[in-house]
């Protein structure tokens, strides 16, 4: 990743890196990375660090640019995860060395948040077995209550209209080209696009009624499992879309999707429509069931494409390398099977 400013990546990430860093002196630091940012696990709180990076849906190519989209982040995210999100806090140098808070020179910012109890991560949960009905429905009486919070604008409103939803998933396509023949096969590629586009034209009227309902709100957009904690005190659901308001400007239905794709993939497809079923129900949306195997592969091929991002990073170790190829091809396998197994298959000549 190139230099953007006075400190590397390399010097920044070696400062973040190190327990004395932080005013807490946690024992360790564990540094996590995704396509976009570094998280740092130092306790008892995260610290979120944008990379310049720009993918042209995701733009945080300048400091200015970072620093916005932090404040963004600490602003929506509070929404559904009260009391957890905390501050921006500027990095900076001080008489020639990064630390934390404002000095001669801020060369970056990061997020911080309080470090949530690892146990309690939905994915962990769902690992142990213990996600039962009354943890779903904790969940689904939250999800419900922000969702008719929402009032959609008519900025909001529109990008339910049929050509901005093919802007997001033209874009999937022409950004995961590269990646065919190493996460992504050429005939899933090709199956996932026409399948995409046949659903488009079969439903119409589908579409038009979810505008007509004002079913597009101002959502998550980044709704999965390891973005759930459920702990017995609270639950919290963190980590929404900051970065491009039309990723969360969305259909319910595309938010509902997320969760239970996530469900479907990790081996739980009763839970995927036990979670739906309660959603369309609590928000009285019957055209729901008719959307969530579309907004399934959609998703699905999300997560496929920004795992595959992820390993265009040049720092990302070998380890993590392999286990993100097995990743991003185990979900564009997902998305697949939605296309060939779903209500509307499509049917493959080889």
């Amino acid at each position: 990743m190139k230099n953007t400013g006075p400190v590397s990546q390399e010097e920044l990430v070696a400062f973040l890196s190190d327990p004395r860093s932080y005013s807490r002196r946690p024992r360790c630091v564990r540094l996590i990375q995704t396509h976009a940012s570094y998280l740092l696990l130092a306790a008892p709180y995260v610290y979120k660090v944008k990379k310049p990076v720009n993918f042209g849906f995701l733009d945080f190519s300048t400091l200015e640019k970072r620093r916005h989209f932090c404040e963004r982040e600490l602003l929506l995210n509070r929404r559904l995860c009260p009391g957890i999100y905390l501050d921006v806090v500027p990095i900076s140098l001080q008489a020639g060395k990064l630390a934390f808070g404002p000095g001669n020179e801020v060369v970056e910012y990061a997020v911080k948040m309080r470090k949530l109890q690892d146990r309690y991560f939905l994915l962990h949960l769902l690992q142990q077995d213990r996600i039962k009905p009354a943890e779903l429905d904790r969940i689904v009486a939250t999800l419900a209550a922000f969702y008719k919070a929402q009032h959609p604008t008519e900025e909001i409103t529109a990008w339910g209209r049929l050509e901005n939803l093919k802007t997001s998933t033209d874009e999937n396509f022409s950004q995961t080209e590269a990646f065919i023949g190493s996460t992504l096969s050429w005939p899933a590629f090709e199956a996932i696009r026409a399948y995409t586009a046949g659903f488009y034209a079969r439903h119409v009227d589908l579409f038009e009624s979810r505008l007509r309902e004002r079913w597009i709100r101002d959502c998550h957009g980044d709704l999965h499992l390891e973005h759930i904690h459920l702990s017995p005190s609270a639950l919290s659901i963190y980590d929404c879309i900051e970065f491009n308001d039309r990723f969360r400007y969305i259909d319910v239905a595309n938010d509902v999707a997320f969760l239970a794709m996530d469900f479907d993939h990790h081996g739980r497809p009763d839970l995927a429509r036990d979670f739906a079923g309660r959603m369309a129900n609590a928000l009285g949306d019957k055209g729901m069931p008719h959307l969530l195997n579309f907004y399934k592969c959609y998703r699905a091929y999300v997560r496929g494409k920004v795992e595959s991002f992820r390993l265009q990073a040049v720092e990302v170790p070998e380890p993590e390398q392999k286990e993100g190829q097995a990743q991003a091809r185990s979900y564009f396998r997902r998305a697949l099977r939605y296309t060939v197994c779903g209500p509307e298959p499509m049917v493959l000549i080889v």
